[in-house]
């Protein structure tokens, strides 16, 4: 009977079917994990920190939906092997390897001059020296964090000068507590995320000494990191109100 009414529909000439209007657009998912001051939430819940704001600011300004979520460091790199989903990724430094599996937006924040942080009184390791130093030194017991990056020039030293670390997925409190117990000589972080994590750890910034480099002055890069998922037309309005607002 059905059948019957359309077909009787068609030789009256009713008018088609209007094609059906496509799906909107899924909004970006924005994932960040939890590192002030840098990026994390606070009391409320509510996303904030030097690299959040700048990449809220550009997405609102360039008018993408976006959703935030909290993940793991880990689990963001897996989503960005898959790529299936239109992310980005807040926070992460650029390097040859990430720009295989995605794309860096603009700089939305660039770190204080970084540095390597030992225990108070280490005789061994002297401030304002060449990077190449402190990396040579086969007697110096360095540890960097499995799949972090320190910057390109830090990245390319510890390649070129074969420096032997102690890779590790210790957290910064940890890592205080290793150097306070001159278990290890030193590890890289920046001015940002030591002064949260010296306050975290109960224990006087005294017990702590900064290694500057005479030859490394540029803070670290911070971008949003973005699965090729994420359309170009999309990528380039978030770039564009990145450099906008960053003027």
């Amino acid at each position: 009977m059905k059948l019957f009414a359309l077909s009787l529909l068609m030789a009256a000439g009713a008018a088609p079917a209007q094609t059906p209007a496509p799906a909107p657009a899924l909004p970006l998912a924005l994932h960040f994990s939890q590192s002030p001051p840098l990026h994390y939430a606070d009391s409320r819940g509510v996303l904030t920190g030097h690299v959040a704001r700048p990449a809220i600011a550009a997405l609102k300004a360039a008018g993408i939906p976006f959703q935030v979520r909290q993940t793991p460091a880990k689990m963001q790199l897996v989503l960005m092997q898959d790529g299936q989903e239109p992310a980005c990724m807040l926070g992460w430094l650029q390097t040859p390897e990430r720009e295989r599996t995605g794309k860096f937006s603009e700089v939305v924040y660039e770190d204080k001059r970084p540095f390597a942080l030992t225990w108070s009184g280490n005789t061994a390791m002297h401030d304002e020296e060449p990077l190449k130093d402190t990396l040579t030194d086969k007697n110096l017991r360095a540890v960097v964090n499995r799949g972090a990056s320190y910057g390109v020039a830090i990245d390319r030293g510890l390649l070129r000068y074969k420096t032997t670390t102690i890779p590790t997925t210790a957290d910064t409190q940890q890592l205080l507590d290793m150097l306070r117990r001159h278990s290890i000589d030193y590890f890289f972080i920046t001015e940002e995320e030591l002064e949260e994590a010296v306050k975290a750890s109960g224990y006087p910034a005294s017990h702590y000494k900064r290694i500057y480099f005479s030859d490394l002055y540029k803070g670290y890069e911070r971008r949003l990191w973005c699965s090729k998922s994420v359309p170009d037309e999309t990528f380039k309005r978030l770039n564009a109100a990145i450099v906008r607002l960053r003027k």
